[in-house]
C-alpha cells in the first residue's frame, strides 16, 4: 500500500515547474506588497500544493506527512529562536546590553567595528561550534553598538553573519561539519583540510572589505553623535557595573562547555534575571513580563529607543510561523518528487570536473532554496552527485567541501530559509538591508568553481580495480 501512495505521490517535470512558479509568485507577491512578508505566502504554498494534489489525484495525508518530518528536524531550531527572544529581553533589562554598548562606545573605534565584529564573532563559533550562539550572544552586543555609533546595520550584520558562518563550516564541533563529511563519504580531518581552501581567501578577502567599508563608513560626511548623550542615558536607565556582564560571561562559558543551546540560553536569561531582580530592583512580575513580551525603554532617543525596544519571547513567533511554514512546504515538495525531478535536469549537464563543481554548488542552492534546510541540502546532494564524484576518481572531500561552499552558506542568502529568518529575527536587520555584505557568502562558490577549472587543490583517488 505505501509504495502504491509512493508512485501516486509524484510529479513530473512540467508540474513540478508549475507548482514552483506558483509558490514562488505567492510569496513574491507578499513580499513585493509588505504585508506579512513571506509568511502568508509560504503559508498559501501549503494550499496550492493541496490543490495540486486534489487536481492530480495524488493522496494529500501522504504528502503532508512529509512537511510534518520535515518541521521535526527543525523543532530545536524553533526552541532555539524563543530561547533568544527571552535572553535578549532579560538582557535588556538586567543592563547587560546597556553595559556592553557603553563598554563598546568608550573602548572600540567605530572605524575598527566592523572588522572586530567579524572576527569575534568567527573566533567564537570556531570554539563553540554554533553560529547560532555566536549571532545570539556576540552577535547582538555588536548589533546594538554599532547602532548607537551610527554605522550602517545591515554591514554590522553582513559581518556578524560571516564570521559566525566561519565557524558554522570549519568548527569540528558544528553539526553541519560533522554532516557534510558523513554523507559524501569523507573523514572529518580531510574535510576539514579541504575546505580551509575555499574558506580561508574568502574570508581574508572578506576582512579587508570591511576595514574599507568600516573607514568609508566613518570618513567625510560621517556624524557619530555625541557618545557621552548615548552613555550618560544608559547610566540613567540602568544601573551599570561588572555584575551586569555576568549574563555575558555566562553564556560563552556555557557554550564552550558544549551545554545545549537552548538551555545555554534559558539559563543566562535566568541569570540575566536575577540581575534584574537582586541588582537592578525590579520584581519577578516584571521580569517575567519582559521575558515574554520584550523591554520598553522609557529613554526617548531615536537611536537607543530603536535598540532597547525589543527582545521577548513573543517577538520571535513570526519568525518560527515562517520556518515552519517553509520547511513543511519542502518536506511536501520532496515527498512530490519535485526536488528530484529539478536534480535530474542539473545531473544530466555535468560534462567535466569545472562542470561537476559547478552543478553541485547550484544543486545545493536548489535544494537550499526548496527545502529551506541545511540538513536536507546536504543528504540530498551529496546522495545525488557522490555517484558522479566517484566516476571521475574525485576524493569525497572534494565533494563535502562542495556541499559547505553551498548548502550551508545559502541559508542566510535565502529570506525564507531558516538559517535567514533566525539571523534576521535576532539581529533585527531585514534581509534586503544585509544581503550585498554577505561577502564570504558569495565569493565562496567562485573561488569553489575556480579550483575546478584549474585543478589546485582537487585530490584524486585510485580508480577502482575491476
Amino acid at each position: 500500500m505505501a509504495s502504491t501512495k509512493e508512485q501516486k505521490g509524484k510529479l513530473n517535470l512540467w508540474q513540478s515547474f508549475i507548482l514552483l512558479l506558483l509558490i514562488v509568485f505567492s510569496v513574491a507577491v507578499c513580499i513585493r506588497l509588505k504585508t506579512g512578508g513571506p509568511m502568508i505566502g509560504l503559508f498559501a504554498s501549503w494550499v496550492i500544493i493541496y490543490l495540486f494534489c486534489k487536481a492530480f489525484r495524488i493522496d494529500f495525508d501522504y504528502v503532508i506527512g512529509g512537511a510534518y518530518d520535515a518541521i521535526r528536524v527543525v523543532v530545536p531550531t524553533l526552541c532555539l529562536l524563543m530561547a533568544i527572544g527571552v535572553m535578549i529581553g532579560t538582557w535588556l533589562q538586567s543592563g547587560t546590553i546597556a553595559m556592553i554598548i557603553v563598554g563598546g562606545l568608550r573602548m572600540i573605534h567605530p572605524t575598527f567595528l566592523l572588522p572586530l565584529t567579524l572576527i569575534f564573532c568567527a573566533v567564537l563559533s570556531l570554539v563553540t561550534g554554533t553560529s547560532y550562539g555566536s549571532v545570539g550572544s556576540a552577535g547582538v552586543a555588536m548589533m546594538a553598538i554599532g547602532n548607537a555609533m551610527g554605522i550602517h546595520p545591515g554591514m554590522v550584520a553582513g559581518a556578524v553573519i560571516c564570521g559566525a558562518m566561519f565557524g558554522d563550516k570549519l568548527s569540528p564541533l558544528s553539526d553541519t561539519t560533522n554532516l557534510a563529511p558523513a554523507v559524501a563519504g569523507a573523514k572529518l580531518g580531510d574535510h576539514i583540510r579541504s575546505m580551509l581552501w575555499t574558506t580561508v581567501p574568502t574570508f581574508a578577502v572578506t576582512l579587508v572589505l570591511f576595514a574599507i567599508l568600516g573607514v568609508m563608513q566613518t570618513s567625510g560626511e560621517y556624524s557619530m553623535g555625541d557618545l557621552n548623550t548615548y552613555i550618560n542615558a544608559l547610566n540613567g536607565e540602568f544601573k551599570l557595573g561588572i555584575v551586569t556582564l555576568v549574563p555575558a560571561i555566562f553564556i560563552i562559558v556555557l557554550l564552550l562547555c558544549k551545554i545545549n543551546a537552548v538551555v545555554a540560553l534559558g539559563l543566562s536569561g535566568m541569570a540575566a534575571g536575577a540581575v534584574s531582580w537582586f541588582y537592578q530592583g525590579i520584581p519577578l512580575q516584571k521580569i517575567i513580563q519582559v521575558a515574554y513580551n520584550g523591554y520598553s525603554t522609557a529613554i526617548e532617543e531615536p537611536i537607543l529607543a530603536t535598540i532597547l525596544n525589543r527582545g521577548g519571547m513573543s517577538s520571535m513567533m513570526q519568525y518560527v510561523a515562517i520556518i515552519s511554514f517553509a520547511v513543511g512546504m519542502g518536506g511536501m515538495l520532496d515527498k512530490l518528487g519535485v526536488l528530484d525531478n529539478i536534480l535530474e535536469v542539473i545531473v544530466n549537464r555535468v560534462r567535466s570536473d569545472a562542470s561537476l563543481i559547478f552543478y553541485t554548488l547550484l544543486t545545493g542552492y536548489v535544494t537550499s532554496l526548496i527545502s529551506c534546510s541545511q540538513p536536507m541540502a546536504h543528504v540530498l546532494t551529496g546522495r545525488l552527485m557522490a555517484p558522479l564524484f566517484k566516476q571521475r576518481n574525485i576524493a569525497p572531500e572534494i565533494l563535502s567541501r562542495s556541499l559547505e561552499d553551498s548548502g550551508t552558506l545559502a541559508g542566510p542568502m535565502i529570506p525564507w530559509h531558516g538559517y535567514c529568518v533566525y539571523m534576521s529575527g535576532t539581529l533585527g536587520v531585514a534581509w534586503a538591508s544585509f544581503f550585498p555584505f554577505l561577502f564570504m557568502l558569495y565569493l565562496t562558490p567562485f573561488v569553489s568553481v575556480f579550483y575546478g577549472l584549474s585543478g589546485i587543490s582537487m585530490k584524486r583517488t585510485l580508480p577502482e580495480k575491476n
